[in-house]
């Protein structure tokens, strides 16, 4: 019997987001970004979060939840809804 785990397809569950190919590189504890600099680290992280959680942002960078959260929001970015796609059967 083959013992491999199921695809999320026939779980029903969603797929995972990537980080396939983000341009995210670990940035220097303490170090503040301002200016160019920041909105260029905004412009990234925006792009990132289109195909990853904010969660998985952070382990690229190195930044805390809370900072990569507030450079979505200071970005004007649309943040998605917490939790599982609306439909999706529970695990209970």
């Amino acid at each position: 019997m083959d013992e491999t785990e199921p695809t999320p397809q026939q779980t029903g569950r969603p797929t995972p987001p990537t980080d396939a190919g983000l341009d995210l590189v670990p940035i220097p504890k303490g170090r503040r970004l301002t200016g160019q600099k920041r909105a260029d680290f905004t412009k990234l992280v925006a792009e990132a979060y289109k195909t990853t959680s904010i969660r998985g942002i952070c382990e690229k960078t190195g930044r805390s939840y809370g900072a990569i959260h507030r450079t979505l929001v200071r970005g004007n970015v649309t943040l998605r809804p917490r939790g599982a796609k609306p439909g999706t059967p529970s695990k209970t």
